[in-house]
């Protein structure tokens, strides 16, 4: 899996390609401890190079969340396949992430 991570101002964009699996998701929260949380107001995760999100994808999604939520910050999640978009429908992830599919 490959991340890009870009920031401008209080927005992070980050482009992922490939599968967020055990070690994808790995991956993403060490780039995340690397962000200052503290300055971000809004994180748009660019997904249309994402072909599986697993369990611990999700799970480093939702922490994440937390974090970003204690300051007020939200995550948007963009460019999602059909399948990904409809799984994170299925278990109410949209609930906490703004979503769109591709």
């Amino acid at each position: 899996m490959e991340l890009t991570v870009t920031q401008r101002g209080d927005q992070v964009r980050i482009e992922v390609v490939g599968s967020i699996d055990e070690r994808g998701a790995e991956e993403m929260k060490r780039r995340f401890l690397e962000l200052d949380v503290s300055s971000i107001k809004e994180v748009v995760f660019d997904f249309s190079g994402v072909t599986f999100v697993g369990s611990a994808g999700i799970g480093k999604l939702l922490l994440f969340y937390k974090n970003l939520a204690a300051g007020g910050g939200s995550i948007r999640i963009e460019n999602m396949s059909n399948d990904i978009y409809t799984m994170f429908k299925v278990v109410k992830l949209d609930k906490i992430f703004n979503i769109s599919a591709s």
